[in-house]
């Protein structure tokens, strides 16, 4: 029976060292449970601090925007409260271009200015709609610009359209040559 002993004790041994790896993995298992733990609240954190710059981003940049609508809205009000008994169409048509170019202003702000074409330009389907085509009296007239329906806008910071403008153009139809009434023979038919 002494051979049984050293095997106990080794089995012992093993067993305590067993248990002791054990041990060591389930405190290395923890230790990585709280540092996971740990990164999800920073990830969180995190994930809060960007929504909020995201939305005073947003803010900062809507503020011009957002001041000018404020001072168009008062200066109607005020134009509304103070427009006189009998006002004639040129006092209306006044006041509403002096509403518009508030409007150009701010969205000059925001880097869109209008694209005017002028009657005589030459049709670029990039910067223009046509919106009606009309015969042009004279082959010089083909593909310019009849009449302006309507402006567009232009982004300066990619200077690419965003809203063409609406124009009628002429289009040059050549005359065909009509055939004669008189016949091969020089009859009339």
């Amino acid at each position: 029976m002494p051979d049984d002993a050293p095997e106990q004790g080794d089995a012992q041994d093993s067993l305590a060292e067993l248990a002791k790896q054990v041990a060591n993995v389930a405190e290395q298992l923890a230790a990585s449970h709280a540092r996971a733990q740990a990164r999800e609240r920073v990830i969180d954190h995190l994930h809060a601090e960007v929504e909020r710059l995201r939305v005073g981003e947003q803010a900062l940049l809507l503020r011009p925007v957002i001041t000018d609508l404020q001072s168009l809205r008062r200066d109607l009000l005020r134009q509304a409260e103070t427009l006189p008994e009998q006002i004639d169409s040129a006092q209306v048509s006044s006041l509403l271009v002096s509403f518009a170019l508030s409007a150009e202003q701010a969205l000059e702000r925001c880097g869109i200015v209008p694209v005017r074409p002028c009657v005589g330009d030459a049709y670029a389907a990039r910067q223009h709609t046509a919106v009606k085509i009309l015969d042009a009296e004279t082959e010089t007239q083909h593909e310019t610009i009849a009449e302006v329906v309507s402006e567009g806008y232009l982004d300066t910071s990619t200077d690419r359209v965003t809203v063409p403008a609406r124009v009628a153009v002429w289009r040059w139809k050549p005359v065909e040559e009509t055939q004669s009434p008189i016949g091969r023979e020089g009859t009339v038919d």
